[in-house]
């Protein structure tokens, strides 16, 4: 019996340095998993640029339109470049957050406008304006824009950046709904 303690503990014995080998495993697979956790959430944020991407300053947006002057009704053609007054004169123009609640910002619609010139077929001889509108938070990425308390309509905020050439070369190849089309409204 005492013959089979010696030979189990001679057994015993070459197993130690195995057992002194788990704890280098252990901290290289735990350095290996804290190096893929830290690589993960380094790419992830470098994919995601939340610094890049959304611009919270804020901006002054220009809201583009163009309208059917009393010129217009009244069967004037009108040259373009020429001034005109717009439809909404003096209007106040609200921009709220994207679920039309809360107001961030508003100015007023201008005075004067310029006739849109032949080269934009079918709005040809309209009043374009822009309003600008100083203060609007940046970072919402998408607005709804309301004109002298009417139909709420949403734009996205690189819409609102762009600048008064942008906005009037929007107008160009528009086609001009039918007379009886229903006017989309958010509410």
């Amino acid at each position: 019996m005492a013959d089979l303690t010696k030979r189990a503990a001679t057994t015993a014995a070459p197993q130690r340095p195995e057992s002194a080998k788990t704890p280098k495993k252990r901290k290289a697979i735990l350095w290996g998993v804290i190096g893929a956790v830290c690589a993960a959430t380094t790419t992830g944020l470098l994919l995601w640029k939340p610094w890049v991407e959304v611009d919270r300053s804020p901006f002054t947006a220009l809201i583009g339109n163009i309208s059917e002057d009393e010129y217009l009704r009244s069967g004037g053609k009108g040259h373009g470049g020429d001034q005109c007054t717009p439809n909404q004169v003096g209007e106040r123009v609200i921009v709220f957050d994207k679920s039309g609640k809360r107001k961030l910002a508003e100015g007023v619609a201008e005075r004067t406008g310029e006739r849109l010139p032949d080269s934009y077929g079918e709005v040809a001889g309209y009043c374009f304006s822009v309003t600008r509108i100083e203060g609007v938070p940046g970072g919402e990425g998408t607005y709804v824009t309301q004109v002298g308390g009417g139909n709420k309509t949403k734009s996205d905020e690189k819409d609102l950046r762009r600048t008064v050439q942008e906005h009037r070369e929007a107008f160009k190849n528009m086609r001009l709904p039918a007379a009886d089309a229903p006017i989309e409204d958010i509410e």
